[in-house]
């Protein structure tokens, strides 16, 4: 463990480094994903604004809910967004190849290899999204209150990251499995939006089976509602870390079927 924790300063230094050569493209990306992500609030906004409000949520509610939601879809983003090459085919160019040869476990170098830039502008509005709405809302701003939420952060960017390693993983057996990651992974879009107002079947799969309303819908409505929210931090955990551990199950059973490109 101490090894990695002195070598992850130097590959995301290193990454850094690479990615800011052209720093005009780093910089249109995140400007991309902040105007992104402001248009899809925008069009919320305008939706919702038109009723009083949605299953108890109003707009200023709506808004705390997406600003933390973006806190860490974005940090999972920014630090391990390698593992999408992964699913795009990256098995059959045999990306792996260079990891294997080294001394050094080759899902951590995977994930340090690249720093996704463009992600700090979904970080960016996810904090001005958070500072422009909580003093809109009713909260009971305690350090007991913030350390709970840092934690649920802490962990719901763990299982965004599972979540992609377990779909991303099945490239191992398909060759190819961006497109079914892809469609898992925008189930996080439905946690931005509170659950009841969904089908029974939809909130069982957001419940149970992905997720991701209780990573991050949960949490918030326990905080905007009086609800017990370190119990449902616990819940936050519990979730993660399960995901998580599946996750490097299906990496680890994957990886031995791994074959070099060059094989």
């Amino acid at each position: 463990m101490r090894k990695y924790l002195r070598l992850y300063p130097y590959y995301v230094s290193r990454s850094i480094k690479a990615r800011l050569a052209y720093r005009f493209d780093a910089f249109i990306g995140i400007l991309g994903f902040l105007l992104e992500n402001a248009l899809i609030f925008s069009t919320m906004y305008l939706t919702i604004s038109a009723i009083p409000s949605l299953n108890g949520w109003d707009i200023n509610m709506m808004g705390f809910l997406y600003g933390f939601y973006l806190i860490p879809k974005s940090l999972d983003h920014i630090l391990s967004d390698q593992v999408w090459q992964l699913a795009n085919g990256g098995i059959t160019r045999g990306i792996l190849d260079k990891y294997l040869v080294k001394p050094i476990n080759p899902l951590f170098q995977l994930v340090v290899e690249m720093i996704q830039l463009e992600g700090i502008g979904e970080l960016i509005l996810g904090i001005v999204f958070l500072a422009l709405f909580t003093p809109l809302v009713t909260v009971e701003w305690t350090l007991m209150n913030v350390l709970a939420l840092v934690i649920v952060a802490f962990f719901a960017m763990l299982f965004f990251f599972a979540i992609k390693l377990i779909f991303g993983s099945l490239s191992f057996w398909t060759k190819r499995s961006i497109e079914v990651m892809t469609m898992i992974y925008d189930f996080s879009n439905f946690a931005k939006y509170p659950i009841d107002i969904f089908t029974r079947a939809i909130r069982f799969v957001l419940t149970y089976i992905l997720p991701f309303s209780v990573v991050i819908f949960l949490p918030i409505e326990a905080l905007l509602k009086g609800g017990n929210l370190w119990l449902t931090t616990l819940y936050v955990m519990i979730a993660s870390v399960s995901m998580l551990m599946v996750s490097l199950f299906v990496w680890s059973r994957g990886l031995k079927r791994y074959e070099s490109a060059g094989s």
